[in-house]
């Protein structure tokens, strides 16, 4: 298995802008959105989720879009981040859901 290696400072803050971009945009979904918050630190799933006091189980599941998260579970990810859940609008390309017609 690989090592990975950590981003470089430069590369966080890019990261960063990236992400708060598509984030401002809403061009980001909610497994897009955990994936570039872990990637940001440089931490695998287990320590990213240790960090954040959910387990790994739940940020492997959001990231492959099967997890069905908790409000609290996303929070306490998207807090380091200044972030919290709260209602966005649909992106353009993604049909609505049934219930909101």
């Amino acid at each position: 298995m690989p090592r990975r290696t950590r981003p470089s400072r430069d590369e966080q803050n890019a990261l960063r802008r990236a992400f708060y971009e598509r984030i401002g945009r809403g061009d980001m979904s909610i497994p897009e959105a955990m994936k570039a918050m872990r990637q940001m630190t440089g931490l695998t799933q287990a320590e990213f989720a240790a960090h954040r006091g959910v387990s790994r189980r739940v940020i492997q599941d959001i990231e492959r879009g099967t997890g069905n998260p908790t409000v609290d579970s996303l929070n306490s990810v998207a807090r380091l981040f200044g972030l919290q859940v709260g209602f966005v609008p649909v992106r353009r390309n993604e049909p609505a859901s049934p219930a909101s017609g």
